[in-house]
């Protein structure tokens, strides 16, 4: 017993971020069981009290998906694409890249799915692979451009 604590006083920064991730997964987890029983009641009150079967239910659920990613590109997709055609890109040796535009700004590394977006005093990490496809084409654009120069 004295050895483990000697252990964690020694390294307790690796303790404490092993503590920090084993609470964030069971947050994430939690999360993601409340999100499954909540779409599952409302599935089973939709088959059992309103006499919907069953794949009515799981076709509502597809139609939702369908109009949220309807939505998606209807609203987001057109504004991020005008944001992008007049937006400066710039290339550094180590590999990132910057795009500026008017109101927002994207920070990533060359061949990384991830990238941070700052929007006013905001931040977020986001999978640049599901960014339009203009984005991805104004980007491989630029960085042929700063090639040539």
């Amino acid at each position: 017993m004295d050895q483990i604590l000697q252990l964690i006083k020694d390294y307790w920064p690796i303790a404490l971020g092993i503590i920090i991730i084993i609470m964030a997964a069971q947050w994430v987890v939690r999360s993601i069981i409340r999100i499954i029983s909540l779409a599952a009641i409302i599935g089973v009150v939709l088959v059992l009290f309103f006499q919907f079967s069953p794949e009515e239910v799981i076709q509502m659920g597809r139609q939702a998906a369908v109009a949220t990613q309807e939505v998606v590109d209807k609203t987001i997709t057109p504004v991020l694409d005008k944001e992008l055609k007049d937006a400066d890109i710039s290339f550094k040796e180590d590999g990132t890249y910057e795009v500026k535009t008017t109101s927002i700004r994207i920070v990533g590394k060359k061949g990384e799915s991830k990238a941070t977006v700052y929007y006013k005093d905001e931040e977020w990490e986001v999978n640049i692979g599901q960014l339009s496809k203009l984005f991805q084409d104004r980007l491989g654009k630029a960085e042929q451009e700063s090639k040539t120069m």
